[in-house]
């Protein structure tokens, strides 16, 4: 009898700490992080940013990234001239950097469709997952053209934790059909 009682207290505490160990997630990026423009490698656009903060908001697999991004002022062109975005006065596609992002890494693809280029809706795929200790998201994009052909996009980003947790490496790879390119932002914890 005295077995069956310890048994009935103890049988609740095991199955809340199994519980409670299954929903612990490997990293936590939960902070404000400051971008530090020396480190990694912005690639073409990386000039034209000034500063940058990112504050992450996690909720076990849940992962809502808020970014602001401050650019720098573009380059006098002495003629006056130029294309928007290329010196000439626009931001040529390269957005303000600011806006929030939630993404889930349950290992489940999300399909949405958001607007696009012309009042066109682009169906979207959003998978986000753990790899080890690493958060990874990948976001396809299908666009129809008018010819009725279409172009796939690819963005792989992995956000990754330092050793000492103070320092966070964003890498965004990138597919297209305009090619392949791969940025690493480093971030400190602020």
């Amino acid at each position: 009898m005295k077995s069956k009682l310890i048994l009935t207290a103890v049988l609740p505490l095991l199955v809340l700490a199994i519980s409670a160990s299954a929903q612990k997630v490997p990293a936590d990026f939960s902070g404000t992080w400051n971008l530090d423009t020396a480190k990694g490698n912005l690639g073409p656009q990386g000039a034209s940013i000034k500063s940058q903060t990112l504050t992450i908001k996690q909720e076990g697999n849940k992962l809502t990234v808020s970014t602001k991004t401050e650019r720098n002022a573009p380059p006098a062109d002495p003629s006056g001239g130029g294309r928007p975005g290329f010196g000439g006065g626009g931001m040529g596609g390269m957005g303000g950097g600011a806006g929030d992002q939630t993404y889930n890494l349950d290992g489940k693809e999300v399909s949405a469709d958001q607007p696009g280029p012309g009042g066109m809706t682009v169906p979207v795929k959003t998978l986000g997952k753990w790899d080890g200790s690493k958060a990874v998201i990948t976001t396809s994009r299908t666009m129809t053209g008018p010819d009725g052909t279409t172009s796939t996009s690819t963005t792989r980003i992995t956000y990754e934790l330092g050793a000492d947790g103070k320092t966070l490496t964003v890498t965004r790879d990138s597919e297209s059909p305009r090619g392949k390119s791969s940025t690493t932002s480093v971030y400190a914890k602020g």
